[in-house]
């Protein structure tokens, strides 16, 4: 049985806003943060490691003593929300993508900064309060979009045809790929999955050839319509 393990951790909160700052994010995350919050990310961007941490450490340890009761409870009551769910979940990611979910712990980081990016060799998500959804919803519907991303990782990225691929096409596909949840989740509350800006396009044509093979859907397949799509419509080719 896999366990989900809840805390907040404050290095990885502040590693999130430097990798905002400083690497390459593809979401809305500075939407509806408070300003203070958004005047020191000012200060770390273009900063290295060891400079941003020297900013962002006091100013977290400071945010976490004054909202510890808030943050502590949350990370706890992510647990106790994800328990309820994730056996249904994890069902359906093991049929969805043909493999078991080997690890037995995946890891739960609390981080203060609207962007959830996870760490698949070591099956961690980072996961934040929603201010404008349904926890329930909101925090099922990441676990499952995340693992299904490592999923991807553990047993394809590394395995013919996706090891054919540069590391931009790798992550169209595996991104992409996230539309899965919209159809193969039925009965588990989660909120609708949204797409990235620059993947609607490519995702829409996954999404149309798994619809109109429904009745003989496979991964596998699917991966591999992506990737001759790719190859024959030359997208994300190294000059």
């Amino acid at each position: 049985m896999v366990e989900i393990k809840s805390w907040y951790s404050l290095k990885q909160d502040w590693m999130n806003r430097w990798c905002a700052m400083n690497a390459f994010t593809n979401s809305n995350w500075f939407k509806f943060m408070p300003e203070e919050d958004l005047l020191i990310l000012d200060k770390i961007k273009n900063t290295t490691v060891e400079e941003a941490f020297k900013i962002l450490m006091p100013y977290l340890e400071n945010k976490y003593e004054n909202n510890k009761e808030l943050i502590d409870s949350t990370a706890k009551e992510i647990k106790t929300i994800l328990d309820l769910q994730k056996d249904e979940v994890f069902k359906v990611l093991e049929k969805l993508t043909k493999h078991p979910i080997e690890y037995k712990e995946i890891k739960i980081r609390l981080t203060t900064l609207n962007r959830c990016p996870y760490i698949w060799e070591t099956w961690e998500i980072l996961m934040v309060a929603p201010k404008r959804w349904d926890k329930k919803e909101f925090w099922t519907s990441t676990l499952a979009h995340e693992m299904l991303h490592m999923q991807t990782h553990r047993y394809y990225e590394s395995e013919y045809p996706m090891n054919q691929l540069n590391k931009k096409q790798f992550n169209l596909i595996k991104e992409s790929l996230t539309f899965l949840l919209n159809h193969e989740f039925e009965g588990i509350e989660m909120r609708k999955d949204p797409w990235y800006e620059n993947h609607q396009k490519f995702r829409k044509v996954l999404e149309d050839y798994r619809l109109s093979l429904w009745e003989n859907k496979d991964f596998e397949k699917l991966i591999e319509y992506g990737y001759n799509y790719i190859l024959d419509n030359k997208i994300l080719e190294e000059k």
